[in-house]
């Protein structure tokens, strides 16, 4: 026997309806997971918040700390960086 509950939503915003009926097809899945996943997440970035406050807000990493969760995030934290790219300028400004 499952232990899925059945429950029914109203979403208020058609374009989210449709985001998530998009990703559903996109991603090959029900639209049921697309919402189980959503509350997934959500639960994730609330227990994110609860950690920072226990850490506290003058926390830092040391540099091999810093490494691990860029590691374990799998990417580099430079690359991770977005840059802003420069534009041309036009001759009046040289």
């Amino acid at each position: 026997m499952s232990n899925t509950a059945k429950v029914s939503i109203s979403i208020a915003e058609p374009e989210l309806l449709s985001w998530a009926k998009r990703r559903a097809e996109r991603t090959g899945v029900s639209l049921s997971s697309v919402f189980t996943e959503a509350v997934r997440l959500e639960r994730q970035i609330e227990a994110r918040g609860r950690v920072i406050q226990w850490i506290g807000p003058d926390a830092k990493p040391t540099s091999d700390e810093a490494a691990a969760i860029v590691a374990e995030w799998g990417g580099s934290a430079a690359a991770d960086i977005p840059r802003r790219k420069r534009g041309k300028r036009s001759r009046a400004n040289r």
